[in-house]
């Protein structure tokens, strides 16, 4: 029994791999968090449409994609597009 148990070892120790760990950075749309910050602010999709809203802030932000930083930028977002602005006043 030993010495089956014995080849068994070494057969597996041959054959066996260890695991890798692969660390994939996920990338966040800054335009689908521009969207659905305005949503949840009670932004129509009608208002965000019609302005082009998501596409402009997607290609004006440059900075962290995470939600804090985004809403953070909102304010000079809208000074630099006026016709955005009319549309999240009161909301955001």
């Amino acid at each position: 029994m030993n010495l089956l148990k014995t080849l068994w070892n070494k057969l597996v120790n041959k054959t066996s791999t260890s695991p890798t760990l692969v660390v994939v950075e996920e990338e966040v749309d800054v335009g689908a968090l521009f969207d659905h910050i305005c949503r949840e602010a009670g932004v129509k999709g009608r208002d965000m449409e019609s302005t082009n809203a998501v596409s402009l802030f997607a290609e004006w932000y440059s900075g962290p994609p995470d939600e804090e930083s985004i809403r953070a930028a909102i304010g000079d977002f809208k000074k630099a597009h006026p016709t955005i602005n009319a549309k999240l006043a009161g909301k955001l």
